[in-house]
C-alpha cells in the first residue's frame, strides 16, 4: 500500500463511514479504470490511423492470411498408358508403376501429358 493509505486511521471511523468510504473507492477505481481504457482506445486508433487501417481493420487483420478451404489438387503431368487411372502429378515419390517402367528403360517423356 502506498505511504498515505497506511497513514490513515480506519478505527475510527464508523461502519457506515466505513462503508461509505469503500463505495467512493469503488466509484474511483471505475472512473480510472474507464479513463485508462479511454486512453488505450485512443492510443490503438492513432496506430491504426498510422497504418490507414481502422482499428477493426487490425484487429481482424491476420499476417498469416488463413486459408480457406484445402488446397487446390496438383496438376497431373503422367500417366500410365496401360491403365490411364494411373496418374502422377511429378511430385513427391515416384509411383510404383512408373519406377517399374523406368527400371525397364522408360523415359520420364514417355509418360508425360501433352500440353
Amino acid at each position: 500500500m502506498s505511504a498515505v493509505v497506511d497513514q490513515i486511521d480506519l478505527s475510527s471511523y464508523s461502519v457506515e463511514e466505513l462503508n461509505e468510504l469503500v463505495e467512493k473507492a469503488k466509484k474511483e477505481v471505475a472512473i480510472k479504470e474507464q479513463n485508462r481504457v479511454q486512453e488505450i482506445r485512443s492510443q490503438m486508433e492513432k496506430l491504426a490511423s498510422d497504418l490507414n487501417m481502422s482499428v477493426d481493420e487490425v484487429m481482424r487483420f491476420d499476417v498469416k492470411k488463413k486459408k480457406t478451404g484445402s488446397k487446390p489438387a496438383s496438376k497431373v503431368k503422367f500417366r500410365n498408358p496401360n491403365n490411364p487411372e494411373q496418374t502422377w502429378t511429378g511430385r513427391g515419390k515416384r509411383p510404383r508403376w512408373l519406377q517399374e517402367a523406368l527400371d525397364k528403360g522408360a523415359h520420364l517423356e514417355d509418360f508425360a501429358i501433352a500440353k
